[in-house]
């Protein structure tokens, strides 16, 4: 999701994934063997790694990723993997603006967990993130340069 300036610029507002991983359960009940973990977070860790490379100028990174699914139950391993991409910032924890000396820190959010997401739980913390990334882009550029011309 996007906002746009008067001369046709986009600046993210929104940069939303959702990740279900794990189907071991399911496949031990159907006699199948298990299979490795953590492919959805390798993919997870790429994307956010370009995502946060074509935010270096921006002090947000608007970025949030829905987890769910029994790879993600409080014991797992993965959940590690996660805090990694997460800058070792908190899992369901929404954050926006850049953190710590100089910015360096672009985390973006991460809310994981076993249980699935409903789309209400979901819709709340990505309209914080629009409204504050919003905020944010009049408040570094001026309300006046997102204001089109007629």
């Amino acid at each position: 999701m996007f906002l746009e300036d008067s001369k046709g610029n986009l600046y993210p507002i929104l940069i939303a994934e959702v990740k279900n991983q794990g189907t071991n359960v399911l496949r031990q009940k159907e006699g199948l063997p298990w299979q490795a973990k953590g492919n959805a977070i390798e993919r997870l860790g790429k994307n956010v790694i370009g995502l946060r490379t074509a935010l270096l100028k921006e002090s947000i990174f608007p970025f949030v990723c829905f987890g769910y699914g029994c790879d993600f139950a409080n014991n797992s391993s993965i959940l590690d993997r996660v805090v990694t991409v997460a800058m070792f910032g908190k899992l369901n924890k929404t954050y926006l603006y850049n953190d710590g000396e100089g910015g360096r820190f672009n985390r973006g959010s991460f809310y994981f967990r076993e249980k699935e997401w409903t789309v209400e739980e979901m819709f709340h913390i990505m309209v914080d993130i629009v409204a504050r990334s919003i905020q944010y882009y009049f408040s570094k550029y001026g309300e006046e340069t997102f204001t089109k011309e007629k």
